[in-house]
């Protein structure tokens, strides 16, 4: 076993977008950092395929915050590689289209004055319920119910989550949905779509940035501003940590096995895991007790096959989303690359589809082959959705996924506080990301969680911890959103 020996040396398990931007911040700041991944390429979920010169991501990753210094932040970074993408994002429900966020005038031109006179009964029903008689809310189906009644919460919420999430609405928590549609109640949708008033919110994201050649550019460049500031060794890939052992305080060990098998050990002061949160408390020494096992073998993730396809077709759709709920459809998502930046395809004449099928390691879908996934959704876009003729179909290829959306189950927040406990008794020891958190975060989130974990490291009355925990939708600017500009700008580190 090689032995590489550094001091004050900063350790980062995971070349996602949390763990590079833990790393960027540091290197950018003059800290010594290295970054040991199991891919063979940068960027985790972020990562962008190539296929026969078309581009695909792993799903739709647009770059949209509401934190402004964040934005300076991704401008800089990104440079002339930047595009704007117009958001449209619809929903296919019973062959019909609606808009998203949902809009009562779309709604109503779909379905007619009866479906709107029942859905505002079921509202009513449901603020009594939850308003006037305070009935808790236990579960994600309480949440959604709410929020919108019963009888949008079947339209729109109730297939589509339990298609992403492989469980009953009522078995999955309602914190989930405080940040994907918390604020955007039935009165918001009325307020915008009706009144045509907007109240405090300033705009639902219109347009939003992207890069150019696909999200992965994003832990691209950041890795090479890493290696610049670190040297060509500081990311590792093909590698995959197999131990962690803790010395004492800000003194550890992590051994690592590149793809041969051959193990390497290097000595870190800190050390910050973007790992699954279920794998890292059982490779750490010394040893977690059985209640820790047992909670981190508890978390749990969707896994995620992605069917990208080419098509001899100059455009499918005008969405950037369209989302599926109809249950005897494979997939659950699409988008057409080509709608976020023409750099996406080779040829303007064609055009390609990225489906998200959502599934379980072992699962019926993901037991299914690569051929076998990608004729079905070919089936699926020609017979049921009426989108394309399988003549026009080119090629296609699948891209397999696992620890892709953190469950919450209606026991995960025990789980995670029991673990974060066992965690907290290794000083220089962070967390961060989707994974490493068993948090369902957006890449920006992550990202500022990992530029934030850079700052606390470097001394910084900061807390990472506090990114996306807010209870305001996602997707609506306010005027109390954060105005500042923090993070290290290029000419601070000359």
């Amino acid at each position: 076993m090689a032995t590489i020996n550094k001091k004050e040396h900063v350790v980062i398990l995971g070349a996602g977008p949390a763990g590079l931007a833990t790393g960027h911040e540091l290197s950018v700041s003059g800290v010594k950092v290295s970054v040991i991944d199991r891919n063979d390429f940068v960027g985790g979920l972020c990562n962008t395929n190539v296929y026969k010169g078309y581009k695909f991501d792993l799903g739709g990753h647009r770059w949209f915050t509401k934190n402004e210094d964040l934005n300076n932040w991704f401008r800089r970074l990104m440079g002339s590689e930047v595009v704007w993408v117009e958001r449209i994002s619809r929903i296919y429900y019973d062959g019909g289209y609606y808009s998203y966020p949902i809009s009562i005038l779309n709604v109503i031109k779909n379905t007619g004055i009866p479906t709107i006179i029942h859905a505002g009964v079921t509202y009513l029903i449901s603020a009594l319920q939850y308003s006037v008689f305070n009935k808790p809310i236990m579960n994600m189906k309480d949440a959604y119910v709410a929020q919108f009644g019963g009888k949008l919460y079947d339209m729109f919420f109730r297939r589509y989550s339990e298609k992403v999430w492989g469980l009953p609405c009522e078995k999955l928590s309602s914190d989930w949905v405080s940040q994907r549609s918390a604020g955007l109640s039935i009165w918001t949708v009325i307020q915008e779509s009706l009144l045509k008033t907007k109240s405090d919110n300033e705009s639902l994201i219109e347009e939003f940035m992207y890069p150019r050649d696909g999200y992965v550019r994003i832990p691209e460049r950041m890795a090479e501003d890493i290696v610049a500031q670190n040297g060509n060794e500081a990311v590792k890939l093909d590698s995959t940590v197999t131990k962690i052992k803790y010395n004492g305080p800000n003194d550890f060990e992590v051994i690592y096995a590149d793809k041969d098998g051959g193990e390497t050990s290097i000595a870190a002061t800190t050390v910050v895991s973007t790992i699954p949160l279920g794998v890292l408390p059982r490779i750490m020494e010394p040893a977690c007790d059985q209640a820790v096992i047992d909670a981190a073998k508890g978390l749990s993730f969707r896994a995620l096959i992605t069917v990208n396809v080419i098509l001899k077709k100059e455009r499918v759709s005008i969405d950037t989303w369209l989302y599926i709920q109809d249950e005897d459809i494979l997939f659950g998502r699409l988008h057409e690359p080509k709608n976020w930046s023409p750099a996406m395809v080779p040829d303007q004449s064609t055009t390609s589809l990225v489906l998200e099928c959502f599934c379980t390691k072992d699962d019926h879908i993901w037991s299914m082959t690569d051929e076998e996934v990608g004729q079905r959704c070919v089936e699926d876009l020609e017979k049921k959705l009426k989108f394309i003729d399988s003549s026009e179909v080119i090629d296609f290829t699948c891209v397999r996924t696992l620890q892709a959306y953190p469950v919450y189950d209606l026991e995960y927040a025990d789980k995670i506080a029991t673990i974060n406990e066992f965690l907290s008794g290794f000083e220089g020891l962070h967390i961060v990301g989707r994974g490493g958190t068993h948090r369902y975060n957006n890449a920006d989130h992550s990202i500022e969680m990992g530029l934030l974990l850079g700052r606390k490291i470097l001394g910084y009355e900061v807390d990472h911890m506090d990114v996306n925990t807010e209870s305001e939708y996602h997707e609506i600017k306010t005027s109390r959103d954060l105005k500042r500009d923090y993070y290290v700008i290029e000419e601070e580190c000359n």
